[in-house]
């Protein structure tokens, strides 16, 4: 049995000893390297929080249009088909919603009325998982009226026209979308007429 001047010398020492293996088992620890990251999907690493936008993937859509509101051409209805190409670049420094998609269409009429083909640039801001609003802008080809002379016909002035307009929608999961569209053919008071067209239109898309 250790007498107690003996055990004042040891309790210190027992101290010290547990406070050196502490301080050993603290800096192996330390050394320990850290755990592997787990990989996230481009739309993660691209977006905060993660959204159901697939930018990497081709997307179809297609959708029916009320045709040239309020102008002489109303009345009408036009189908829509588009293709999405996938993203191609990425513009450092900007935020994501600055690099754009490049899209080709077009829009028939039912009617004999202004049918046209489009290319151009597609801009996505993702407000929320699944809510997510568009832009759009580039050229387009029609086939309509030139001069202004036909009652039942818009005078667009140039074979050619600026193509615009926007949509907002709502991811129903990863493949499938749902949107409102506002698309827009006018020349800008570049030719001689330039009675534009308005279309408003409900589509679908499919991210392959």
């Amino acid at each position: 049995m250790l007498s107690t001047s003996r055990a004042v010398h040891v309790c210190p020492a027992v101290i010290v000893a547990v406070l050196c293996i502490k301080s050993t088992v603290t800096a192996a620890a330390d050394l320990t390297p850290p755990p592997p990251l787990v990989k996230s999907s481009n739309s993660e690493i691209v977006f905060e929080p993660p959204t159901l936008y697939h930018p990497e993937r081709f997307e179809l859509r297609a959708g029916v249009f009320a045709h040239a509101i309020a102008s002489p051409e109303a009345g009408s209805a036009d189908i829509n088909l588009e293709l999405v190409a996938p993203r191609f670049f990425t513009i450092p420094f900007l935020p994501d919603y600055f690099t754009p998609r490049f899209h080709i269409g077009g829009i028939g009429n039912f009617a004999g009325k202004t049918s046209y083909v489009y290319a151009g640039g597609l801009w996505t801001l993702n407000l929320t998982r699944s809510w997510f609003v568009e832009g759009f802008f580039g050229g387009l080809v029609h086939n309509g009226n030139l001069d202004d002379n036909a009652d039942n016909m818009n005078g667009l002035g140039c074979r050619w026209a600026f193509h615009s307009g926007g949509s907002i929608g709502y991811r129903l999961n990863d493949r499938w979308t749902v949107m409102g569209t506002f698309d827009h053919l006018s020349n800008g008071e570049i030719c001689t007429y330039n009675k534009g067209i308005n279309d408003y239109g409900l589509r679908l898309g499919y991210t392959l």
